[in-house]
C-alpha cells in the first residue's frame, strides 16, 4: 500500500511539474512574441516617419498653388501612410475648390511631383440669401457646379445666372455651347434667366435672346448667328425671340419683324 501511495505521489509531483514547465514555456513564447511584434511595429514606425513628405514641386498658377500648399500644410499628418498620392488626390480635390483634378506623383524619400488641372469658370451664379436680400456671387464650371463663392474684389466678366440650383447644369452647358460655337456672342453675355419655357439671356447693348429649353435650344445657336450675320440684321441691336419652333420674332428699339 506504502509503494502504492508513493507511486501516485510521485506522478503527482511530476505532472505538477510538467504543468508548471508548460506555462513557462506558453509566457517564454507569447513575452518573445510580445517583443518582436514591438519591434517590428517601433521599425514600421519609424520607417513611415522617415518617409514623411518635406518637399513639393506644384506646376500651377500662383495662386492655385498657395491654395494647393495651405492645404498640404494644414494636414495633420504627412507620413508615408497619409502621404499616398491616391488619398492625397482625393484630399486635395476636396479642400480646393479650383481643382479639376490633379496628378501626384511620389519621388523617395520625401518628396511630391504635382500638376494640376484648373477647374474654369464659365459664369457666375448668383444665389438668393435669405438673411441677406443682396445674396451672394459663386463661380460656377461647365458642368453647372457652384464649386465656390467669388472673394472680395474679385474680377470676373463673365454672365449672371438667375435661377434655381437645378437648373445650372442645363444652363452651362447651354453656354459652353455658345462659348464654343459663337465666342463673340458669349463675349457679349450679361445675365441668364430662366422663365417658365425657356432661356432668357441678357446682352450688351439692351440685346435680348429668348431660347427654348433642350436640344432645340443648343440647335438655334449657329441658327441665330447666321441670321444675324445678314446684312439687313448685321448693323444692327436686336431682341430675339425663338421659343416658337415655326416662326422667330426679331425686335429691334423701335420696331420688330418676324423670321
Amino acid at each position: 500500500m506504502k509503494n502504492i501511495r508513493s507511486n501516485k505521489r510521485h506522478v503527482k509531483e511530476i505532472v505538477k511539474k510538467e504543468r508548471v514547465l508548460h506555462w513557462k514555456k506558453i509566457t517564454l513564447t507569447g513575452f518573445t512574441s510580445l517583443v518582436l511584434l514591438t519591434a517590428a511595429l517601433s521599425g514600421l514606425w519609424t520607417f513611415n516617419q522617415s518617409l514623411s513628405i518635406k518637399h513639393w514641386n506644384i506646376y500651377a498658377a500662383a495662386p492655385l498653388k498657395a491654395d494647393i500648399e495651405h492645404a498640404l500644410k494644414a494636414m495633420k499628418s504627412l507620413d508615408f501612410w497619409h502621404s499616398r498620392p491616391a488619398l492625397l488626390r482625393t484630399q486635395l480635390l476636396q479642400s480646393v475648390p479650383d481643382l479639376a483634378d490633379i496628378q501626384i506623383q511620389r519621388q523617395l524619400p520625401n518628396s511630391l511631383i504635382i500638376h494640376v488641372t484648373p477647374r474654369q469658370a464659365i459664369a457666375l451664379w448668383f444665389k438668393k440669401n435669405q438673411e441677406n436680400k443682396q445674396g451672394q456671387l459663386y463661380l460656377v464650371d461647365e458642368h453647372g457646379i457652384a464649386y465656390r463663392a467669388r472673394k472680395h474684389g474679385e474680377s470676373s466678366d463673365l454672365p449672371v445666372l438667375r435661377m434655381q440650383q437645378e437648373q445650372l447644369t442645363a444652363a452651362c452647358q447651354w453656354l459652353a455651347t455658345l462659348k464654343k460655337e459663337q465666342p463673340q456672342w458669349f463675349a457679349r453675355s450679361s445675365e441668364l434667366f430662366a422663365s417658365h419655357d425657356g432661356w432668357k439671356l441678357n446682352l450688351v447693348a439692351g440685346q435680348q435672346w429668348q431660347i427654348p429649353f433642350g436640344p432645340r435650344g443648343l440647335k438655334n445657336i449657329s441658327q441665330l448667328n447666321n441670321i444675324l450675320q445678314q446684312p439687313r440684321w448685321h448693323a444692327g441691336n436686336w431682341r430675339i425671340d425663338t421659343r416658337l419652333e415655326n416662326r422667330w420674332f426679331l425686335r429691334p428699339a423701335t420696331h420688330e419683324g418676324v423670321i
